[in-house]
């Protein structure tokens, strides 16, 4: 079976990372708006943990729960904008770059 007719739940993610969606849908979607989503989510959950009085470690665990899709998200568009021409991915990695500082420190 190819990379091409890889199905199932890590098809999502074996196609962004090589280089099998498109930078527009990549950038635009995947990291601004899904990701940008489970962060809010994230910590409005980790706010709440506080909220309820639970431990300070399990609010932060919670806060922090999308790094993992961040830092791929993040590499899958590092990775694509070598695709396109140099003035788009400079934009893309410039970005992606604030992108990922903004979601993990704030």
């Amino acid at each position: 079976m190819s990379v091409t007719e890889l199905a199932g739940p890590f098809a999502f993610f074996t196609r962004r990372w090589q280089r099998q969606v498109p930078l527009g849908l990549l950038f635009w979607r995947d990291m601004v708006v899904i990701g940008s989503a489970l962060n809010l989510a994230a910590a409005f959950f980790g706010l709440m943990a506080l909220g309820f009085k639970y431990e300070l470690p399990v609010a932060l665990a919670v806060f922090h729960a999308p790094l993992p899709y961040n830092i791929f998200i993040f590499g899958a568009v590092w990775r694509t904008a070598e695709l396109v021409d140099a003035s788009k991915a400079a934009t893309a990695r410039f970005v992606a770059t604030v992108w990922l500082v903004a979601v993990t420190v704030l």
